[in-house]
């Protein structure tokens, strides 16, 4: 019996090292990966409006989210100066009605530990 207590710890022991360097390599690789599409990512979310918003504003007329461009915005000008438009371009864009599952999907291989 003592025999197979020892042979069975010296196996965990090897399953438990092997684990580690496992570990350390998806680690590795998780930081390759990283580098190579860069850094530093730039989302941009736009809350939904409030109620009083809501009714000052009537929407938001003045952004407009491409449907075939997942990482551009545009904003119009308004009321003084309708003819100015401004292009941004993001890492990807969040219109008012994404919800918290569809902006975790796009980030959860980004984020390695939660507290």
């Amino acid at each position: 019996l003592r025999e197979l207590e020892a042979a069975q710890r010296a196996l965990l022991a090897e399953h438990e090292e092997r684990i580690h360097a496992l570990e350390m390599e998806r680690r590795r690789l998780h930081n390759d990966i990283q580098e190579l599409k860069g850094n530093i990512r730039v989302f941009c979310r736009v809350r939904p409006l409030l109620p009083e918003e809501r009714q000052r504003q009537r929407g938001l007329p003045h952004l407009h989210f491409p449907p075939q461009d997942p990482r551009s915005l545009s904003q119009v000008g308004r009321e003084r100066r309708a003819e100015l438009r401004y292009d941004f371009s993001f890492d990807r864009v969040f219109p008012p009605g994404a919800s918290q599952q569809e902006i975790f999907q796009e980030i959860q291989l980004l984020v390695q530990v939660c507290a």
